[in-house]
């Protein structure tokens, strides 16, 4: 039981890079090496692992966290411990860092020589060769650069399952400018009238509104009096980072661009947090979209599980009052209060058919 104790601390800090831990994520450590519960207790159980960690204690790997409270187990142990580390000392060459300071900061590492280690070494060795030649190198996107510098195409997306170390950019002092690469989004499905230069556009949060509006303006049908060169279909939030591949089709600074969403926290959230995006462009909701759902939106569908933020709706609500439709306004305010929201799908494409109401 002992190894295993040993082998925990060993697997946390190279993991979590932490010194303090729960009982309770050693002792479940434990219990997945022997393979469940059962194989735990062949293994002598709780008092096995109470003679381990005293071990470990005697020798100065581990102590208990004082003010932690006991876990109420027979001998008891305290419920919160700190892994004790002896004084780091420095792996790499002193030598070799000085060549490189030219193009990079050690300093970090001089303050933090736990960091020394020979992975880390060899991904500097690695940016380091490619500063050297950055003037003379294109750009790339962060998964290409990624796997050329870590091996891992996904080694600095910030949220991963494994949890490994990805943080030696900020060590360095480097960004994604200094790689030359770039984290881009995922191209928007878009559908095109037919028009090369393209000035009104209109963006569509969820996939069947979409095709309803798309079958409306294959047939020439104006969508509540307007009739759109370009459809996007914005997928959720997605729209706020794909829309900059609107550079791809056309220049956005010419265009109108209307959004219609769901009326719900989530669907406001999206049109401020996009509208605020592209500050520049000329953004406004497809006001009269809005206007039809909330004239047939009876039935006021139960909004469960969104984040509520006050200032989504107030930049709704003041487009709408820019509009002179306080009476909308008003009615999307009950909606709000009573928890009730609206899907967009209700406009589909019999609907658009029978035209503005």
């Amino acid at each position: 039981m002992y190894e295993n104790v040993i082998k925990f601390i060993k697997n946390y800090m190279e993991t979590n890079k932490r010194k303090r831990f729960e009982l309770d994520e050693l002792e479940d450590y434990i219990i997945h090496i022997y393979g469940g519960k059962s194989g735990y207790e062949k293994n002598g159980g709780y008092f096995k692992l109470y003679v381990g960690i005293l071990k470990a204690v005697d020798e100065g790997k581990i102590r208990a966290i004082k003010s932690s409270n006991y876990n109420g187990m027979n001998p008891p142990l305290k419920t919160k411990w700190e892994i004790l580390q002896k004084e780091s000392v420095g792996q790499w060459d002193k030598n070799e860092m000085l060549k490189m300071s030219d193009l990079l900061d050690f300093k970090y590492y001089e303050r933090h020589p736990e960091y020394e280690n020979s992975v880390e070494w060899e991904y500097i060795r690695n940016i380091y060769s490619f500063l050297k030649e950055r003037d003379n190198r294109e750009w790339a996107s962060l998964e290409e650069r990624s796997l050329e510098l870590f091996y891992d195409e996904k080694f600095l997306y910030s949220k991963r399952k494994d949890k490994i170390d990805n943080k030696i950019l900020t060590r360095l002092g480097l960004d994604y400018e200094d790689l030359k690469m770039k984290k881009y989004g995922e191209m928007f499905i878009y559908w095109n009238r037919g028009i090369d230069k393209i000035k009104n556009v209109i963006i569509l949060e969820n996939h069947s509104t979409f095709f309803s509006y798309k079958r409306a303006c294959e047939m020439g049908v104006d969508i509540f009096g307007d009739l759109p060169d370009l459809l996007i279909f914005g997928q959720g939030k997605k729209i706020i980072n794909s829309f900059s591949f609107i550079k791809e089709l056309t220049s956005p600074l010419k265009l109108e661009i209307l959004y219609f969403g769901d009326i719900d926290p989530e669907g406001f959230m999206i049109y401020r947090s996009f509208k605020e995006r592209y500050k520049d462009l000329n953004i406004n909701l497809q006001i009269k979209a809005y206007v039809q759902l909330l004239k047939i939106g009876n039935r006021k569908y139960p909004c469960v599980g969104q984040r509520k933020n006050i200032r989504d709706l107030n930049f709704v609500l003041d487009e709408f009052h820019a509009h002179f439709l306080d009476e909308y306004g008003e009615m999307l305010k009950n909606l709000w209060n009573e928890d009730r929201r609206i899907p967009q799908e209700l406009i589909n494409y019999e609907y658009i058919l029978k035209g503005d109401r």
